[in-house]
C-alpha cells in the first residue's frame, strides 16, 4: 500500500516552512502545557475537548490517546492555519488513534473582539488558499467542505475541509482528509485541525465535535 499525505507523508514543503510548523508548534505545546496565560482572562485546559470527546464523535476510529504536551500534531496548513497574529494567551491539546489519525484543538485568545475576528478572518483565508503544504504529484487536492455549522455556540464556526486523493495514474495510493473547524467566540478563537487516511472524519460526526468545542470555550 503506497501511502501519499500529510506533512511525512508525500508533502512537499520547503526547509524554511517545514521550521516555521515545528517553531509553531513547539510555542503552542509548551505554552499550553502549564495552562498559563498572559490575559486578565485566563485560559483553562477544561475548556479542550477530551479524548472521551473524540471517541464518542468518530466511533468507528480507535482514539485512544491525549496529547498534553510535547509537539502536537501537524497541521495541513501550517500555523497560520491554528492562530492569527498577536496572541494573548494560547493552549492546544491533541488526540491520536495511534495509527493514522490524529487531531488536535487549538486555542488562541486576543486583546480584544475585533483582534479576534482578524485572526478568525486570517485563519479563514490561510485555509481556503492552504499555499503552505501541496499534495505528492501522485496526488491532487480539492475543498470538499466549506461551510457554516449550525447550532453552534459563539459568534461563528466554519469547516472547511481538504481532501487529497490519488490521481488516475496512481490508483493504489491513499487518499488523505484535512478537516477544520473554525470558531470565533468574544476575544478566542479555537480551530479543530484533523488528519486521517481516506475522507477523514464524517461530516455529522465532525459538526459534533465543532458543536462540542464552542460550547466548551468562554468568552
Amino acid at each position: 500500500m503506497k501511502v501519499a499525505w500529510g506533512i511525512r507523508r508525500g508533502v512537499v514543503a520547503t526547509g524554511a516552512a517545514t521550521a516555521a510548523l515545528a517553531v509553531g508548534l513547539s510555542l503552542v505545546a509548551t505554552q499550553g502545557a502549564g495552562a498559563a496565560t498572559t490575559s486578565a482572562t485566563a485560559l483553562s485546559r477544561s475548556q479542550l475537548l477530551t479524548v472521551g470527546q473524540v471517541k464518542q464523535a468518530d466511533a468507528r476510529r480507535h482514539w485512544s490517546l491525549q496529547v498534553d504536551k510535547g509537539i502536537l500534531p501537524s497541521t495541513y496548513c501550517g500555523p497560520a492555519s491554528t492562530e492569527g497574529k498577536h496572541v494573548s494567551a494560547r493552549m492546544a491539546r491533541g488526540f491520536t488513534d495511534e495509527m493514522d489519525a490524529y487531531g488536535a484543538q487549538y486555542v488562541s485568545q486576543y486583546a480584544n473582539a475585533a483582534s479576534a475576528r482578524a485572526a478568525y478572518n486570517s485563519v479563514i483565508a490561510t485555509l481556503k488558499t492552504c499555499t503552505y503544504s501541496k499534495p505528492a504529484p501522485t496526488h491532487a487536492r480539492k475543498i470538499t467542505e466549506n461551510r457554516v455549522v449550525k447550532g453552534a455556540s459563539g459568534d461563528l464556526t466554519q469547516v472547511i475541509r481538504w481532501y487529497d486523493y490519488p490521481k488516475p495514474n496512481d490508483p493504489g495510493s491513499e487518499a488523505g482528509g484535512f478537516p477544520y473547524a473554525i470558531t470565533l467566540k468574544g476575544r478566542n478563537v479555537s480551530v479543530l485541525a484533523f488528519r486521517e487516511m481516506g475522507p477523514g472524519v464524517p461530516a455529522p460526526n465532525f459538526d459534533k465535535l465543532a458543536r462540542q468545542a464552542a460550547a466548551k470555550i468562554t468568552r
